[in-house]
């Protein structure tokens, strides 16, 4: 099973989706994706988009708080978590 992104890139060879986009975009990278694939296919193949300018957030290697059960379990930290990110 591959991620869309990583088949696309690493398996099929894309690296130029060929599109336009002309507007401010970016992406949130969950934890558990920084972590299997290091941000580089989507970031990639994001960054290929004619006219897209990407904005990375700020604080983009700090966790959200959402991951898995631990927001409903801890609903106060993983509030703090998310309203500092």
């Amino acid at each position: 099973m591959f991620e869309l992104t990583e088949f696309l890139h690493d398996m099929l060879g894309v690296t130029d989706t060929e599109a336009t986009f002309p507007h401010k975009v970016t992406m949130h990278i969950g934890c558990h994706a920084a972590a299997s694939w290091r941000r580089r296919p989507p970031m990639r193949l994001l960054k290929s988009v004619r006219g897209l300018t990407y904005c990375e957030l700020p604080n983009i290697t700090e966790c959200c708080g959402f991951g898995g059960t631990f927001s409903v379990k801890m609903p106060g930290t993983s509030l703090a978590m998310a309203a500092r990110r």
